[in-house]
């Protein structure tokens, strides 16, 4: 099991929240609004990969998951957190 970092720039709104409930669904936690992290394996995180494909199709989308190696993790540079609130959907 490795650790994850998945980011997506989606511009279609329920898309986008689509996706981040998908990650939900797959135990990761939103580190910023477009970013997730969080343990896979590596055929869990090609299967979201697929799951995440079908989701998406045709539409306009940037989805990305890195694994990040623990060494590497532990040498990450933060220079300020900030709380992030769960971003809302507005459906008119």
């Amino acid at each position: 099991m490795g650790f994850c970092i998945i980011t997506y720039d989606i511009p279609d709104d329920r898309l986008r929240y689509a996706v981040a409930n998908k990650l939900k669904d797959y135990g990761l936690e939103r580190l910023q609004l477009s970013v997730f992290q969080g343990y896979l394996t590596r055929n869990r995180a090609e299967e979201l990969a697929i799951v995440l494909r079908e989701l998406v199709g045709d539409e306009e989308a940037d989805i990305r998951i890195f694994f990040i190696c623990e060494k590497c993790r532990g040498r990450a540079i933060v220079v300020k957190e900030r709380y992030i609130v769960e971003e809302e959907v507005v459906v008119t």
